[in-house]
């Protein structure tokens, strides 16, 4: 499938048969600890087919406009279902083989989602079993699920954004695919103590330039990835990606203030993957652009007469008490 290099270990593997399709756009996929996501768009002759089996549970999520084309599947007993404008998810289970006929379908847009229930068992803090995995749902429909199953193409499509906007759509993904409540497991405190809110928000503001994860975060106060994102938005009334882009955002009205640095060096150094990418951010939670923003408060203000902030580069934070792998990941 070439996934040479992940930010998991896990690599999904499945075994499939086409005949009539063809690769439209080169694969674009993004890895994040328990899941894998696959954007493909393909070109489909007439009676294009396939066949798959993957050792990996899997969600099928059909995307874009697709009129009155679909596609029948087959299942491991021979029952054919549809898959169209209205029925465009189907989860298939690990070793679960099915087949896929094409159906008036020139051009063909889906995601495929591969779980590694393991890692995910191990993070959910017990909300989430194996044997939530192991039925075959062919055919059904779910307007959460297309909202964010059309939020993580956007990422794959993108792959810009940092590891805690995607590890948050997989959770939300997967609390409304298996009808997760948090009632089913022993559930956090009202959110973190002032002491573990502390050392949280003073990591993620050391470090804005890193790709931080929820694992990593969670591990800095013994929680899981499940439960810590549950405790922080409690506690701070943001998901974890939000208060990161609002520290840079910060970071960064400090450096429009003080420096004469150009914005496209001011969103590397805040941790932007490049200046629309600063740009859109900047916007979304100020109202204003980098450039128009920083022209007001220096109108009104006047330049900053302080001497400039030295860009410090940051070494690697060792987390006490996480697993090896963890620190081992924040090294490199």
């Amino acid at each position: 499938m070439g996934h040479e290099a992940m930010a998991t270990d896990f690599r999904p593997q499945m075994t499939s048969t086409i005949s009539g399709i063809t690769l439209r756009e080169d694969l674009r996929w993004r890895a994040w600890s328990g899941c894998v996501a696959d954007l493909w768009e393909v070109t489909c002759e007439a009676g294009a087919r396939g066949a798959y089996v993957s050792r990996a549970p899997r969600l099928f999520a059909l995307l874009g406009d697709v009129e009155d084309g679909g596609i029948d599947v087959r299942d491991a007993a021979g029952r054919q279902h549809r898959l169209d404008g209205h029925r465009r998810f189907c989860f298939v289970p690990a070793g679960y083989p099915i087949q896929s006929f094409i159906d008036r379908l020139d051009d063909l847009r889906h995601l495929d989602l591969h779980f590694d229930i393991a890692t995910l068992a191990a993070q959910s803090g017990g909300r989430i079993h194996p044997c939530q995995f192991l039925s075959p749902r062919i055919g059904f429909s779910s307007p959460g699920l297309s909202a964010l199953a059309s939020l993580i193409a956007d990422d794959c499509a993108e792959g810009r954004r940092d590891d805690l906007y995607g590890e948050g759509l997989v959770l939300a993904l997967l609390a409304e695919l298996l009808d997760l409540r948090q009632a089913a497991a022993p559930q956090p405190d009202a959110g973190l103590s002032r002491r573990q809110m502390n050392r949280v928000i003073d990591y993620v503001r050391a470090n804005i330039v890193r790709n931080l994860s929820l694992a990593e975060l969670g591990a800095l106060v013994g929680l899981s990835p499940d439960h810590f994102g549950v405790a922080f938005r409690t506690a701070v009334g943001k998901t974890p990606h939000q208060f990161l882009l609002h520290c840079r955002v910060e970071a960064a009205k400090d450096m429009l203030l003080r420096e004469e640095t150009s914005l496209s060096a001011i969103a590397v150094d805040t941790g932007f993957s490049d200046q629309a990418h600063f740009t859109r951010v900047f916007r979304r939670l100020t109202g204003r652009t980098p450039a128009l923003w920083r022209r007001e408060q220096r109108a009104h203000y006047g330049p900053a007469r302080t001497a400039p902030v030295e860009i410090v580069k940051l070494r690697p934070a060792f987390i006490p008490n996480a697993p090896a792998s963890f620190n081992r990941q924040i090294a490199t």
